[in-house]
C-alpha cells in the first residue's frame, strides 16, 4: 500500500493520524456536549482562518484565488452552518465536510507522492502545505463529531444534500466557464469529475460504454455515500438513546454548549 511510493512514510503518517482521529471520535461517543464544543471551535477556526487567507490573497493581487474546489467550499459551508448554528440544514454541511476530509486523507495515504511532488515542484509555502493537511483532517474530525456524537439527521432532509451538492457543482461550472480561474489555477477537480475528463487518466480516448459506466458509477457512489451518512448517524444516535442520552444533543444556546464542558 505504501511501499511503492517514494514518499510512503508520509502516507503512513497521515494514515496513523486519520486512525487516531477516529479513535478519539469513538472515545468521545458518550460525551455529546464535549463533541459539540470541539466541533464548534473547529468550525469557527476554519471559517476565520479561511476568510483571512482569501482576504490576504485578494490584497496581494491574486484575484483568482478564491474557493472553487469541493473541499475549499466545504470549509466555508461547515464553518458558516455550524458557527451560526443553522440547525435545520447543518446536516448537509456536515456531509460535505466529512466527504472532503475523507477523500483528501484517503488519496494522501495512497498517493503521497502526488501531493508532495506538486508541493516540491510548485511555489507553495511549507506552512500552507502543512495547513492543508491539518485543515482537511480538522474538517473531517469536526464533521464526524457532529455526525456520530451530537446530531440525528432525518432522512427526509436528503433533498437538502442533493440540492446543496448540485449548487456546489453548478457554482464551480459557472466559475470555470465565465472566469479565467481554470487558466490561472488549472481545471478544478470537481469539473474534471463531472465532465468525465478524469477518465482520460485511464483511457486516451474513452469508449462510449466507459463514459456511460462512469456516470452510472458516479451517481451510484453519491447514493451509497448518502446512505452511509444516514446509516452511521442513526446507528450512533440509537446507541445514545439506549444509554438514556439525547439522540439530538444540539444545545439550546451556545453558552450551554460550553458550560462545564469537561472531557
Amino acid at each position: 500500500m505504501f511501499g511503492n511510493n517514494e514518499y510512503w512514510w508520509a502516507g503512513l503518517l497521515v494514515f496513523f493520524f486519520f486512525v487516531g482521529l477516529n479513535a478519539l471520535i469513538l472515545a468521545l461517543r458518550n460525551k455529546p456536549k464535549v463533541s459539540y464544543a470541539i466541533a464548534y471551535c473547529i468550525a469557527v477556526f476554519l471559517l476565520v482562518q479561511k476568510t483571512l487567507e482569501y482576504i490576504v490573497w485578494q490584497a496581494l493581487g491574486y484575484h483568482m484565488k478564491f474557493p472553487v474546489e469541493f473541499s475549499a467550499v466545504s470549509y466555508f459551508l461547515f464553518g458558516i452552518f455550524v458557527t451560526f448554528r443553522i440547525k435545520k440544514a447543518d446536516g448537509f454541511a456536515v456531509f460535505v465536510a466529512v466527504l472532503a476530509g475523507l477523500i483528501y486523507s484517503a488519496f494522501f495515504t495512497l498517493q503521497p507522492q502526488s501531493f508532495i511532488g506538486d508541493f516540491i515542484k510548485g511555489d507553495e509555502a511549507p506552512v500552507s502545505f502543512v495547513l492543508a493537511i491539518i485543515n482537511h483532517h480538522l474538517l473531517y474530525f469536526g464533521g464526524m463529531l457532529m455526525l456520530v456524537n451530537v446530531r440525528r439527521y432525518p432522512v427526509k432532509n436528503v433533498w437538502q444534500y442533493v440540492l446543496g451538492v448540485g449548487i456546489m457543482v453548478a457554482y464551480s461550472w459557472l466559475v470555470h466557464l465565465y472566469t479565467p480561474y481554470s487558466v490561472a489555477n488549472g481545471m478544478p477537480i470537481i469539473i474534471q469529475i463531472t465532465n468525465g475528463q478524469i477518465l482520460t487518466r485511464l483511457f486516451s480516448d474513452p469508449p462510449l460504454w466507459g463514459v456511460v459506466l462512469y456516470y452510472l458509477l458516479a451517481v451510484s457512489t453519491v447514493v451509497v455515500l448518502l446512505g452511509a451518512h444516514f446509516a452511521l448517524n442513526h446507528k450512533f444516535a440509537a446507541l445514545r438513546s439506549k444509554k438514556g442520552m439525547e439522540t439530538d444533543a444540539f444545545p439550546d444556546t451556545l453558552s450551554a454548549a460550553f458550560r462545564k464542558t469537561t472531557v
